[in-house]
């Protein structure tokens, strides 16, 4: 006659071993392929992304303000495109003297992007585009899904020298996102040189000694305070 008390070994036994094989799953995933662990998966199995953001009546509404504007624009423009933290970079005030477009959008990912591109960006006689996309799509998308979709962005702008940037660094706790991020930007770089691209490096300079975004360049660990637009506005200023 089986003992209870070997059910309760057996159960235990069973349970260490998922335990441990999450562990060895994740760090395959996340150190070795240097990508999201196995938590992300089932996350999305359970929690499939909507991405509601793209039909809220402010970002259509933003995207129609920038559609009906460029119907009008004759003449050749430099653009910045990418989400909340272009849209927060007040290029008119940064570069006068230039005509320059701001078609950022609130919390946008590639994904916005890619469906917004004809109307907001494709219509416009661009002479140069500064690109900066990617950190919203983070809690919806693996590494590799990023930068392919950054990819297609680049092939499908029609006209002008297009710039991309790197993703910046977040605030030093969110160890996890700023490993994904410096892995982006590695790739993106090795991306722009096949494609003839030139890669702007912004990561480098707004860390500080913790790994993260310096707090004297940072709102909130993400968005950029003053300081940190007139450091992103004179690191690109010659490229203009």
């Amino acid at each position: 006659m089986r003992m209870p008390g070997v059910k309760y070994k057996y159960a235990a036994y069973i349970s260490s071993f998922l335990a441990l094989s999450l562990i060895v799953f994740n760090i395959y995933y996340f150190f070795i392929r240097r990508d999201v662990g196995i938590l992300f998966y089932i996350q999305k199995a359970f929690y499939p992304a909507r991405e509601a953001v793209l039909m809220s009546p402010d970002y259509k509404d933003l995207v129609d303000e920038y559609a009906n504007f460029n119907q009008s624009a004759n003449t050749a423009v430099i653009v910045f495109l990418g989400d909340s933290l272009t849209k927060r970079f007040n290029v008119q005030e940064y570069f006068p003297g230039y005509d320059v477009l701001n078609r950022g959008v609130y919390s946008d990912t590639t994904v916005g992007l890619l469906n917004r591109l004809d109307r907001n960006v494709n219509n416009l006689k661009i002479s140069k585009l500064f690109l900066l996309i990617g950190y919203n799509d983070l809690q919806y998308r693996t590494n590799k899904e990023i930068l392919a979709n950054i990819g297609l962005v680049v092939d499908r702008i029609h006209s002008g020298k297009i710039y991309v940037q790197s993703l910046l660094p977040v605030e030093a706790r969110r160890k996890d996102i700023n490993f994904r991020i410096n892995d982006i930007n590695e790739s993106l770089k090795i991306l722009c040189e096949s494609k003839g691209i030139e890669f702007i490096d912004l990561h480098r300079h707004f860390l500080d000694d913790t790994g993260g975004i310096s707090r004297k360049y940072s709102l909130d660990g993400i968005h950029l305070n003053g300081a940190g637009c007139r450091l992103w506005k004179e690191l690109i200023l010659d490229k203009l």
